[in-house]
C-alpha cells in the first residue's frame, strides 16, 4: 500500500471525523518529537520510554544533570566577574550527537497526559491511512461476509 504523506480520506457515512481529530492531527504535525519517538538518534538507542522521549519530559538517554551547549539561563550574567558568584550551567559535552533535554527533568506527569499521549499514538499509527481501516484490494469484505455468514 502507498501512503500519501499528510493525506486525510474522504469522510464516508460510517466513518465520521470531527474537529477533534483535526486538532491531535495539528498536535502531531507541530508538537509531537517525531524523532525521538523512532527509538533512535544518531545511532543511539532511546534509553527512557515513548511517552517521555515525545513528550521531552526526560533526557533521552537517561543521563543525570547533563548540560551542553548554550542552554538560556536567567542567572547567568553577561558580566564576566559575577560568574564566579552566581554561578553558571556547567558544559560536560559528550560525543553522541545527541541533545540535552531543555525541560524540568523531575517532572511527574499526570494520568490524564499519559492517556492523551494514547489516543494522539493511535491516531499517529494511521496518519497516512487512506484506506480507512480496510485496504485496497478490498479483500477484508471477504472476511467480513465469511463472519456475518452465519
Amino acid at each position: 500500500m502507498s501512503t500519501i504523506k499528510g493525506i486525510s480520506p474522504i469522510q464516508t457515512i460510517n466513518n465520521y471525523k470531527d474537529s477533534e481529530q483535526t486538532a491531535i492531527r495539528s498536535i502531531l504535525r507541530r508538537s509531537w518529537n517525531q524523532k525521538y519517538a523512532t527509538g533512535n538518534v544518531n545511532g543511539h538507542a532511546r534509553a527512557i520510554g515513548e511517552f517521555k522521549a515525545v513528550s521531552n519530559i526526560g533526557d533521552y538517554l537517561s543521563r543525570k544533570n547533563y548540560a551542553c551547549g548554550n542552554i538560556p539561563n536567567p542567572t547567568q550574567p553577561d558580566n564576566v566577574k559575577w560568574r564566579s558568584r552566581i554561578g553558571g550551567i556547567m558544559k560536560q559535552c559528550d560525543q553522541t550527537g545527541v541533545p540535552c533535554s531543555n525541560s524540568n527533568t523531575k517532572f511527574i506527569p499526570d494520568s490524564s497526559d499519559y492517556t492523551t499521549y494514547r489516543k494522539q499514538r493511535a491516531l499517529n499509527r494511521n496518519y497516512n491511512d487512506w484506506s480507512n481501516g480496510g485496504d485496497q484490494s478490498h479483500a477484508s469484505y471477504v472476511s467480513q461476509m465469511a463472519i456475518r455468514r452465519f
